[in-house]
């Protein structure tokens, strides 16, 4: 083990955890006080104070442990009660489970089980997708590439009962968007093909009232996975599937069947959120606006993003240690971004604004950027 760390340290790759205390838009590291650029609470949701009161008030003695898995005692009504509440706004089952993570590794490892199916998957799928399908057949497809997939698709559909294709809406580091009315029409071409899209990145700050990018397209999405740890500021994840498909995760999915269940007061405020959704299109518009901003105005680096994460591509591990150490003298939380996490040629500064920020916040990290 030593020898590992020794080595990651030397290639600057080693990782270690930070304590610190939030306050708001800021984080407080080291009695220091920063702007967070590195929280993905995109519509300031997580440090609404008034919002949390609300719920509160309003949802008096829920548990705050399930105490078991939902397959022995842990079935409390509240995850009933938001699984139906979610099933009627998307026209799908759905199934909650503990984190996108586990979601992922859970359904993705239960499909992999089937005979003779293979997964074709984005490049720059998260890391969850690509561990619930490193023992299976996979193959993975250029980044957004619809014509290397289909060379893909015409190559094996032939040799398996089903392929599934992996993507998300919206990709967590580049922060650019899967082409679903492509996706979708490649589906339709080849008869055995189904799509499992992951909203965890658009989910509640993207798409008509935040219903996220697949919302219009629920009939044509097999499998469709929001979380509930970013936009909209809780814990857990829903799978959006089939009625069979969701029998199935009940009974081969090890991350839903051997995990304590969510707490019912996380799932109550995650109900509560989607709830309260339609509210917030104020705050979508605002980071709507401060993401156009922020790319109009930085000229120095070369930023990808046109939404509110942005990534500043800078290619060397080192280089970006210094540049994010610079802007934490400065009074910015920007952290670095380094292999394996991405290609080296892709390492940089990864940015998430949220709707807690405003243009003074956009105008000083420009400034201090500029300054480096």
């Amino acid at each position: 083990m030593q020898e590992t760390l020794n080595e990651l340290k030397n290639k600057n790759n080693f990782r270690s955890l930070k304590r610190f205390k939030h306050e708001n838009k800021f984080v407080i590291f080291n009695n220091q006080k920063l702007l967070n650029f590195a929280s993905n609470d995109y519509l300031g949701i997580a440090s609404d104070g008034i919002l949390q009161n609300e719920f509160l008030n309003t949802h008096k003695n829920l548990a705050l442990s399930s105490s078991s898995s939902r397959s022995l005692s842990g079935g409390y009504d509240e995850f009933f009660v938001f699984e139906e509440y979610l099933e009627k706004i998307y026209q799908k089952k759905a199934l909650l489970f503990n984190s996108g993570y586990t979601l992922n590794y859970s359904c993705l490892s239960a499909l992999a089980t089937l005979k003779n199916i293979l997964f074709i998957a984005d490049k720059k799928v998260h890391a969850s997708i690509i561990d619930g399908i490193k023992n299976a057949n996979f193959k993975r497809y250029k980044h957004n590439d619809l014509n290397d997939l289909k060379n893909l698709l015409i190559k094996y559909h032939k040799d398996y009962e089903k392929i599934v294709i992996l993507s998300e809406a919206m990709f967590s580091m580049d922060a650019d968007f899967a082409n679903i009315d492509g996706l979708i029409k490649l589906k339709k071409e080849f008869k055995n093909v189904m799509l499992y899209i992951d909203e965890a990145h658009s989910i509640g700050s993207l798409g008509e009232k935040g219903l996220g990018l697949c919302k219009n397209f629920s009939n044509d999405i097999d499998f469709i996975v929001l979380t509930f740890g970013k936009s909209i500021a809780s814990v857990g994840a829903v799978i959006l599937c089939n009625e069979i498909s969701k029998d199935f995760f009940i009974n081969k999915a090890r991350g839903l069947i051997y995990s304590t269940a969510l707490a019912p007061i996380n799932v109550a405020f995650s109900h509560y959120v989607f709830k309260n959704l339609d509210k917030f299109d104020e705050k979508r518009r605002h980071l709507k606006n401060l993401s156009l901003y922020f790319n109009e105005n930085l000229k120095k680096y070369n930023v990808i993003g046109i939404s509110y994460i942005k990534m500043i591509i800078i290619g060397d591990n080192d280089k970006c240690d210094e540049i994010s150490q610079n802007l934490l003298q400065k009074g910015f939380y920007v952290p670095s971004i380094k292999t394996p996490t991405v290609a080296l040629k892709d390492t940089g500064l990864r940015l998430s604004l949220n709707a807690s920020m405003d243009y003074n916040d956009i105008d000083n990290l420009i400034k201090a950027l500029n300054e480096i």
